[in-house]
C-alpha cells in the first residue's frame, strides 16, 4: 500500500511522537510505502533514526516546534499536498488536535481512505478547546478512531456520530521482557510520575505527598519537564527527587525499571495514558485517578490500582498507603502486569491491527 500519514509539530520524544513514528515504521518495514508529513522538525534523533531505518520518507516544514506561525504552516502543508497528488495512495491517515488534517485529505483519490485518529480524552473541558475548522475535521472523517473506549464515546456525543472506532496507541516498548523480574522493593519505596509536567497529571499532588508524614517510607521520583514546573520548583523538597526530562528509549527504561510503582493523579479526563502504559511494559504496578480511560489499562487488576474521582488529599494519602502495602507485601507482580501488556498492548500485536485496519476493505 501507498499511505500518506500527517501529524502536526512534534516534540522531540513523547507519546505522540512513539504511536506515529512506530506505526509509519512498522508499516514501512512491512513492505509498504510510507511518506510522513509534520510541520516541524523538532524529531529527536532516537525517533528519526527509526524512521529513516525502516524506509520511510519524513517531510518536515524546516522550523523548530512552536516557531511556524499559522500561515507558513498551511502554505507549506497546501504545498506538500500538491505535491503529494501526483500519487496513488491507499490510506491517508491524519493524527492531533489540528484543523489542517483536512487540507491533506486533497490528495485523496477515489478509492482512498481516510482515517484520522484522535488520541486524547475528548472530554467536555478539551472540547472547550476545539476550533470550528477541527470540529468539522471530526464531524467529517470518514474514519475517525479513538484511543480509548472512553475516547470514542465522547468523540460520538461530541460530533454526533455514532462509529467512532477505538484502536489502542501503538508504543515503543522500553523495557526488554527478560529484564523484568520479580525484585524486592527497595527502602524507601521508590514511586513516580513520568511524562509532560503540567498540572492537570497531578504534579502538586506528587510535591504534596512527598512532604506527608504518614508516607515517610516512601521517595518520590519526578521524570519529565514542563514550563509550568522548572528545575527549580523541585529543590529542597524532602524525599522528592527531580531527574529532568527522558529524550531516548534507553533512558526511559532505566528510568522505569529503578521504580517501585508508578502513579498518575490526573485532574483531567485522560484517553489512555501513555505514561502507564509504558509503565506496565516494565512491570510497574500502577496507581492512578480513575478517569477517562485509565481505567482500561486495569486489565491485570491485582496490579493496577484506582482512585476514585474526585478524592480529597486524605483519600489519596490512604489510597498511596494501601499502595505502597500491596507492593511491600508481594500481592503486586512485575512478571504478571508484564504478561498482561504482552497480551493487551505488545507493540507488534498493535501494529498489526492498525495495518489490518489499513488493509480493510470498505
Amino acid at each position: 500500500m501507498n499511505l500518506l500519514f500527517y501529524a502536526p509539530q512534534m516534540a522531540a520524544y513523547g507519546g505522540l511522537e512513539r504511536h506515529v513514528c512506530g506505526l509509519a515504521a512498522a508499516a514501512a518495514r512491512a513492505g509498504h510505502q510510507v511518506t510522513l508529513l509534520t510541520t516541524s522538525n523538532s524529531l529527536g534523533a532516537d525517533l528519526r533514526g527509526e524512521l529513516v531505518g525502516a524506509g520511510v520518507t519524513l517531510r518536515e516544514l524546516s522550523r523548530a516546534r512552536g516557531e511556524a506561525g499559522a500561515f507558513t504552516k498551511l502554505a507549506w502543508l497546501l504545498a506538500q499536498t500538491l505535491r503529494a497528488r501526483t500519487r496513488r495512495w491507499d490510506v491517508i491517515y491524519t493524527n492531533g488536535q489540528s484543523a489542517l488534517a483536512r487540507h491533506v485529505w486533497r490528495a485523496a483519490g477515489r478509492a482512498t481512505r481516510i482515517i484520522h485518529h484522535h488520541h486524547t480524552a475528548a472530554d467536555a473541558a478539551e472540547q472547550a478547546t476545539w476550533s470550528p475548522a477541527f470540529r468539522r475535521v471530526l464531524r467529517s472523517a470518514p474514519e475517525l478512531i479513538g484511543c480509548s473506549q472512553a475516547t470514542c464515546a465522547a468523540l460520538n456525543a461530541a460530533t454526533g456520530r455514532g462509529d467512532a472506532q477505538y484502536l489502542p496507541y501503538l508504543t515503543r516498548c522500553p523495557v526488554r521482557a527478560e529484564a523484568v523480574t520479580a525484585t524486592a522493593c527497595r527502602a524507601p519505596l521508590r514511586l513516580g510520575f513520568m511524562g509532560r509536567l503540567i498540572p492537570e497529571k497531578g504534579i502538586d499532588t506528587v510535591v504534596r505527598l512527598a512532604g506527608e508524614a504518614g508516607l515517610a517510607g516512601v521517595e518520590w521520583h519526578i521524570h519529565g519537564e514542563g514550563p509550568a514546573y522548572p528545575p527549580e520548583f523541585f529543590q529542597d523538597r524532602p524525599r522528592l527527587v527531580y531527574h529532568g526530562a527522558y529524550r531516548t528509549a534507553a533512558e526511559q527504561a532505566a528510568a522505569l525499571l529503578a521504580l517501585d510503582g508508578l502513579t498518575l493523579f490526573s485532574t483531567h479526563n485522560e484517553g489512555m495514558p501513555l505514561s502507564l502504559l509504558e509503565g506496565m511494559a516494565a512491570g510497574l504496578p500502577l496507581l492512578a485517578t480513575d478517569r477517562g480511560g485509565t481505567r482500561e489499562l486495569a486489565v491485570s487488576p491485582a496490579d493496577t490500582f484506582l482512585l476514585s474521582d474526585p478524592a480529597d488529599f486524605a483519600a489519596i494519602v490512604a489510597g498511596v498507603q494501601a499502595f505502597a502495602a500491596a507492593i511491600r507485601s508481594g500481592q503486586t507482580s512485575r512478571p504478571r502486569q508484564r504478561a498482561a501488556y504482552d497480551r493487551h498492548f505488545a507493540p507488534a500485536s498493535v501494529a498489526g491491527r492498525w495495518l489490518d485496519l489499513f488493509s480493510r476493505a470498505t
